[in-house]
């Protein structure tokens, strides 16, 4: 297993309640220079919340990808239900993780889309303290630090202008709809 003590110890500190000091970018370019290439290749693969083209070899990995998978499924189950739709086809076939349901169920009562967005982002981030546990220099604690660099510049997404503008053509979209019928 590779060690790669100065690309971790090169890293700043994250933390869930402030913008994160280094970019992807950044990050990726100093993994770059100090990975090994299969090394490198799985870790610049990774995104956040996709199920395909993780290597299922990591048991960090796998975990990951079986949480999270069951998490988005228990959140399609209750939007299809909510909608009285079917949520088969929007599933994936991925090992069911205890926890996801509640979590799931939790920010799904949550009065705000944007207060849902933190809960799950915040629940994701403490399963990346479990996770962290026992990684020090490996490529698993680059992985880790890869996934919450990017909860964060996912969070740093979340603006009010953003929201307001989406709400709007939500709203555009809603009343040309009832327009047409």
């Amino acid at each position: 297993m590779n060690q790669y003590y100065y690309a971790v110890s090169s890293l700043p500190f994250l933390d869930f309640e402030n913008a994160a000091l280094l970019t992807i970018s950044e990050f990726i370019d100093i993994c770059r220079s100090t990975l090994s290439e299969k090394d490198f290749k799985i870790l610049n693969s990774l995104n956040l919340y996709g199920i395909k083209g993780f290597d299922f070899s990591l048991p960090l990995l796998k975990k990951w990808v079986s949480r999270e998978g069951t998490l988005r499924n228990e959140i399609a189950k209750l939007r299809a239900d909510s909608l009285d739709m079917e949520a088969e086809s929007y599933l994936y076939a991925v090992e069911s993780n205890t926890e996801a349901p509640g979590l799931a169920g939790n920010a799904y009562k949550l009065d705000s889309p944007l207060l849902a967005e933190e809960s799950l982002d915040r629940a994701r981030w403490q399963f990346l303290d479990e996770l962290e546990s026992g990684h020090y220099f490996d490529l698993e604690k680059l992985i880790v630090y890869l996934l919450r660099l990017k909860i964060l510049e996912r969070r740093a997404m979340f603006t009010i202008e953003k929201g307001n503008e989406n709400f709007q053509k939500i709203y555009e979209n809603i009343k040309e709809s009832v327009r047409e019928a």
